[in-house]
């Protein structure tokens, strides 16, 4: 007699397969000998119960719920690919690689999620939001030599009422997350602000010479 559960590959069984495949068939061969005939059989799949009339129909429905699992979900597939994209070198490199008014803006946004253009204006001491727009086409152009679109580090939503426009910006949630491993901007945004202030200045020294 043969059983209705077909060998599966030992490649690919974790712990908990092997427990349930063992426990269907001692289930089906004990019920064959008494005499008895498999009314429903449960089991649970990633925390979710789900019943079969037939040992046959059990293992073909475990059977396509691990194949629906290994469909492709390009959403997922990207989410994964700036999880692994934020290193903390590439992040500190970000960082530390753009202007000081770009590194203003992104603490500003940081501390206030969802910052309108008004404020960001008055939080960065510029003139209008012409400059601030200035100030986001150099963040763009500055991430561009690192190889970053600017999405993947600042996000902004444009939303109109009637005629008037408002802009408000938030932080791309992996990059927020690369900062926070960091602790960025509390622990070191000062020491690197500072320190291109101190380079500027031997610099324009070194100029004038």
């Amino acid at each position: 007699m043969n059983s209705p559960f077909p060998p599966r590959s030992t490649e690919t069984q974790t712990a908990s397969d092997k427990a349930l495949d063992n426990t269907l068939r001692y289930l089906y061969t004990t019920l064959r000998k008494v005499g008895g005939e498999l009314v429903a059989i449960e089991f649970k799949y990633k925390g979710t119960t789900w019943r079969a009339d037939t040992a046959q129909e059990a293992v073909a429905l475990r059977n396509e719920l691990e194949k629906s699992d290994k469909v492709f979900n390009p959403e997922f597939e990207a989410m994964d690919q700036l999880n692994d994209f934020w290193t903390p070198d590439r992040f500190m490199d970000v960082v530390g690689g753009i202007g000081e008014l770009q590194q203003k803006l992104l603490v500003a946004v940081r501390h206030k999620p969802r910052i309108t253009s008004t404020e960001l204006v008055r939080e960065l001491g510029i003139s209008s939001e012409v400059a601030l727009a200035g100030v986001i086409s150099g963040l763009s152009k500055q991430l561009k030599q690192l190889g970053i679109e600017l999405k993947h580090v600042l996000v902004i939503e444009v939303k109109w009422s009637g005629k008037t426009k408002t802009r408000r910006f938030i932080l791309d949630d992996f990059f927020l997350y690369a900062g926070a491993e960091q602790n960025w901007p509390d622990a070191w945004g000062k020491t690197k602000t500072t320190k291109r202030k101190r380079h500027a200045v031997e610099d324009s020294r070194a100029t004038t010479r």
